[in-house]
């Protein structure tokens, strides 16, 4: 059994990728690999401190913009306030008085923060994390609404006003108008909750993350809860404070002879942790007989929803929701329970200590066998976080940026350690990219050379031998705590053998077995979407072409094909092109209208009619004195430019790559990345390699131009005006006074003159030569 839990108040960010990813990983190879009954269940966090304020927040700034549809003095004057108060309250540094210039005040920034904005930290000397990280949050919330103050109205709809005053104005009207929300409407929350599992349900299923087998909610068990907190109070491990809230008894839970904080022992003395657990909406220790006790049932407060309780109105605290629906759903016990390595403490160690105090079964009772922590996703040292607002959303990564897909994301999770945190770096990134494309290669090669791969032999093979050591390396490193690292280098290591064969010389049999033992893993793994571990299909999904497109790219390829191979044998004629083109079934569409932007229809359409033109201007050249055509002899030529373009212009720009083969056919498949930086590197070697050329021919020419000048007049004006006399040579005599030359100064004057006659020789024959035009 697992459960784990989102808390849906924001979309979800590449760092719940990582977890999600990462348990759905686990949950596969238990069931698929090891054959395990895997009973899923998910708990959503629908109420929490985060989800009351974002959920009440929104509620008000809805209701104050539909009582304010337009932009006017009022609405401005709100704005500004709101603006000044959220500075004061998260921007300490900036003076009250006067406020900051919102017209200015990337100049305020820069004066106030400007080394917290710089990498610097808020402290000298400590070291920077997540308070700097939270201080350039609210400095881009500031920025953004003092962009929108200080813009002219009339260039601003009410739409983007309000979107960019978000964060100051929700934070103002909250905590004026909290009150007037009614505990019992849950929909003030639910409203918020729901539309953000939706949304991430549907980020899981683009990630192909498999859906549970059970989904529970907070809000649904309120009663349930309620009654667990009450045995736990009956059985003396916790108690009513003086507001009506229930809090954990640890002291006395200690006492019993219980351990806590097991799983963290030494972070037990931590009270941010400690007060990060307990929720922005419950500072303070008021009725607590501990600091370290953790609330088990809070006493509502005014707009903050609520549930009947012997203790009053009342809502669950963080920690003891998933014991309660655990208990519901699953049992004193569970085998597996998962979540961030920051959940580890307090979260996972009060659900054990307040399930262990539940059922009371002495210090022997075990209410989890095993708690899997996935490290952090990081960006440059700090963990993405919603709270930060430091992450790229899953639907931006995957729709908007198109940074990744859910199986580029999937192998990069996949060559890491789950339990460890994973920092995307550009390394990181080429090193899935690799795996994914040796991969993609290897079903491509080991697909197409199956079709005429010989009988199978009984004897041992080599690829039978790396078979079994592949085998053998997966099932090892999965039974070693699920190292997936290990299992993919296997996967790459059996790849790498198997190219290193000759193809011709590889039987049916380790073609077949080498491609199901891969497809059978990347299934496993979740890298083919949800395709079945089980299916007998070998690949994996990306390998060949939509039928929508190959009912063009076919007939292409194949007239291409025919085409090709005549005009590399020279025998091409424009009757064969004529031939070869009306013999290709063509798609009534791309017979019909011409589409106007490029398509595979067009593409057809195009070498089509490309082709035929050729061959018309060929057949219509008049031949020369030895009766042929000038134009056919060139038409083997444009044949085989025409075949060039359509495979590395026109198709490539629609994601379709025709790969020429020895036996003169090409086979169509989509264009990978991996094809794509190949690709970009040759063109970037091709283009330093011209440029080198270039370079060379201009040091080249510029060398041969300081021959230009005539020795005869290079020490005459206007070259120079140094001198008054020369010999007949133009050698100089005298100096511009009319003083002769010393002997030396001429000596030296007349070997410049050699120099500069041997550049001009050089120079006149360039100019003979052609090489250098005037």
């Amino acid at each position: 059994m697992v459960l784990l839990r989102p808390t849906v108040y924001d979309d979800a960010h590449l760092g719940h990728a990582r977890n999600y990813v990462t348990i759905d990983i686990i949950r596969r190879i238990l069931q698929d690999y090891f054959g395990y009954k895997v009973h899923f269940v998910m708990n959503i966090t629908d109420v929490d401190d985060k989800i009351i304020l974002r959920g009440r927040q929104r509620h008000l700034y809805d209701e104050y913009k539909k009582a304010h549809y337009f932009i006017d003095d009022t609405v401005r004057q709100d704005a500004k306030a709101a603006w000044r108060y959220y500075i004061g309250k998260y921007l300490q540094r900036f003076p009250t008085h006067p406020p900051p210039d919102y017209a200015n005040f990337d100049a305020e920034i820069e004066k106030y923060y400007g080394d917290v904005v710089a990498g610097g930290s808020l402290f000298p000397g400590q070291k920077v994390g997540d308070t700097e990280a939270k201080v350039k949050m609210h400095i881009n919330t500031v920025r953004t609404a003092a962009k929108a103050l200080s813009e002219d109205p009339k260039n601003l709809t009410p739409l983007e006003f309000y979107h960019r005053m978000n964060d100051p104005m929700s934070l103002v009207l909250d905590e004026k108008g909290k009150s007037s929300i009614r505990g019992d409407d849950h929909g003030v929350f639910t409203k918020l909750t729901r539309d953000y599992e939706t949304r991430f349900f549907n980020d899981m299923d683009d990630l192909d993350v498999l859906r549970p087998d059970e989904l529970v909610r907070v809000t649904e068990y309120g009663a349930e809860i309620a009654t667990f907190v009450k045995q736990i109070v009956d059985n003396r491990f916790a108690y009513k404070a003086d507001d009506g809230s229930v809090y954990f008894d640890i002291k006395n839970f200690k006492q019993s002879g219980y351990h806590y904080a097991r799983l963290k022992p030494e972070s037990v003395g931590d009270k941010e942790l400690q007060e990060d657990g307990e929720g922005a909406l419950s500072k303070g220790t008021a009725g607590k007989k501990a600091d370290a006790d953790f609330a088990l049932w809070k006493a509502s407060k005014a707009g903050e929803p609520s549930w009947a309780s012997e203790w009053g109105p009342g809502r669950p605290g963080w920690h003891i929701e998933c014991s309660a629906m655990a208990a519901a759903k699953l049992g004193k016990q569970m085998d597996i329970h998962s979540g961030g390595i920051d959940l580890a403490f307090p979260h996972h160690d009060n659900e054990l200590a307040q399930s262990e105090a539940y059922y009371k079964a002495g210090s022997e009772h075990q209410w989890v066998n095993y708690f899997l922590h996935m490290g952090h996703l990081s960006i440059q040292g700090s963990k993405m976080s919603k709270s930060l607002k430091n992450f790229t959303t899953i639907n931006e990564a995957l729709r908007g940026r198109k940074e990744w897909t859910s199986r580029s994301l999937r192998i990069v999770f996949l060559l890491g350690e789950w339990r460890k945190g994973i920092e995307i770096t550009d390394d990181l990134v080429l090193e899935g990219r690799s795996w994914e494309d040796r991969v993609d290669n290897f079903f491509w090669n080991a697909l197409g050379s199956m079709e005429s791969a010989p009988e199978d032999s009984t004897q041992p093979t080599i690829m039978k031998t790396a078979i079994g050591t592949a085998e053998a390396t997966i099932r090892s490193a999965l039974l070693r705590s699920f190292a997936t690292k290990e299992a993919m280098h296997a996967l790459s290591t059996l790849i790498t053998t198997y190219n290193a064969e000759d193809k011709k010389a590889l039987s049916y049999g380790d073609h077949f077995a080498t491609a199901a033992l891969v497809t059978r893993m990347v299934n496993i793994f979740g890298l083919n979407g949800n395709t079945p571990a089980t299916s007998t299909e070998l690949g994996w999904k990306g390998l060949s072409l939509p039928e929508e497109v190959q009912m063009f790219v076919r007939p292409l390829s194949t007239a291409r094909d025919a085409l090709r191979q005549a005009a590399i044998a020279k025998t091409i004629t424009p009757e064969k092109v004529k031939e070869i083109i009306s013999s290709i079934p063509i798609p009534e569409t791309a017979l019909s209208n011409r589409p106007q932007r490029p398509s595979p229809a067009r593409a057809l359409s195009d070498f089509r009619g490309t082709a035929l033109d050729q061959a018309d201007r060929a057949s219509k050249a008049a031949p020369d004195t030895n009766g042929d055509s000038n134009e056919a002899a060139d038409l083997n030529k444009d044949i085989l430019r025409l075949c060039d373009r359509v495979r590395d212009v026109d198709l490539w720009q629609l994601d379709v790559y025709l790969e020429d083969q020895e036996n003169g056919t090409a086979r169509a498949r989509p264009v990978t990345e991996g094809l794509r930086a190949a690709r970009h590197a040759q063109e970037d070697k091709i283009r330093l390699k011209e440029e080198a050329k270039r370079k060379r021919e201009q040091e080249a020419r510029d060398k041969l131009m300081k021959g230009k000048l005539s020795p005869k007049e290079m020490f005459r004006a206007p070259n120079s005006d140094e001198f008054g006399a020369w010999d007949d040579q133009g050698v100089p005599t005298k100096d511009k006074a009319g003083a002769e030359l010393a002997p030396s100064r001429v000596k030296k004057l007349k070997k410049e003159w050699l120099m500069q006659e041997k550049l001009h020789e050089k120079f006149q024959a360039a100019v003979k030569d052609g090489q250098i035009k005037l």
